[in-house]
C-alpha cells in the first residue's frame, strides 16, 4: 500500500486541487445493504470465485510508451514553420495557402492542432500515425467495419486531423475484403436503372 500511496502523492502534483477521503462505515450504510440485498436475492445461484494470478504487481511495471516517428517533410511542416517563425515556402501558391490555412491551427506544447467549430481541437498527425489510427477504428477492439463518412467522423470525434483523412479512409475501406462482402449492393437488372444526368 505504501507503493500505491507515494505513486498518488507523485501524480497528485499535477492537480491545481487534490483531495483524498476515506468514507467511514457509517456514513456507507446504503452501499452495504445493496451489497446484502445482491446476495439475498440470488442466493439459489451457485457462486464461483474466479481467481486471476498476477505475475508481478501493476505498480512495478514500468510504462511502455511507443513512439511513432513522423518523417520532416509532411504536411504539417509549412504551417509550424509558419505559426513558429513567419516563414512561408518560396512557391507563391503555397505560401497564399499556407496563410490562409494557419488561422485555423494553434500549437500547444510543440503539438499541432487544428481549432473545431462545435468539438475539441483535434490533433493533427502525420501519414503514419494516420494509417495507425485508420487501422484501429476500422480493425481494431471495436472493429467498426462501416462506411468511409462514418469513420472519418468518428476519427475526427476522437479528436485527430489530417487533410487527406476522408480520401485516405476511403481507401482504407476500399481494400478491406470484409467490408466490400458484406456492403450493400445493387440488384436491379442493368435494363432497370434509372440514368443519372
Amino acid at each position: 500500500m505504501q507503493k500505491y500511496l507515494k505513486l498518488l502523492q507523485e501524480l497528485a502534483v499535477w492537480f491545481e486541487h487534490f483531495e483524498l477521503a476515506q468514507v467511514p462505515r457509517s456514513q456507507n450504510k446504503k452501499a452495504d445493504v445493496l451489497s446484502k440485498l445482491a446476495y439475498l436475492t440470488f442466493s439459489h445461484f451457485q457462486k464461483q470465485v474466479l481467481v486471476e494470478e498476477l505475475p508481478c504487481k501493476s505498480i512495478d511495471n514500468d510504462l511502455m510508451v511507443a513512439s511513432v516517428e513522423e518523417e520532416q517533410s509532411n504536411w504539417m511542416e509549412p504551417i509550424l514553420q509558419y505559426i513558429r517563425n513567419n516563414a512561408l515556402p518560396n512557391d507563391k501558391y503555397e505560401a497564399r495557402l499556407v496563410r490562409e490555412r494557419a488561422p485555423m491551427y494553434i500549437i500547444q506544447n510543440d503539438i499541432l492542432y487544428r481549432k473545431s467549430y462545435f468539438g475539441p481541437m483535434m490533433r493533427c498527425v502525420g501519414p503514419i500515425e494516420a494509417e495507425m489510427i485508420v487501422d484501429e477504428v476500422h480493425n481494431g477492439s471495436c472493429a467498426l467495419h462501416s462506411d468511409y463518412k462514418t469513420i472519418a467522423a468518428k476519427i475526427m470525434r476522437m479528436g485527430y486531423f489530417w487533410p487527406s483523412l476522408y480520401r485516405d479512409v476511403a481507401k482504407f475501406v476500399k481494400r478491406c475484403k470484409s467490408c466490400q462482402s458484406h456492403a450493400p449492393q445493387n440488384r436491379l437488372p442493368r435494363h432497370d436503372m434509372i440514368p443519372v444526368n
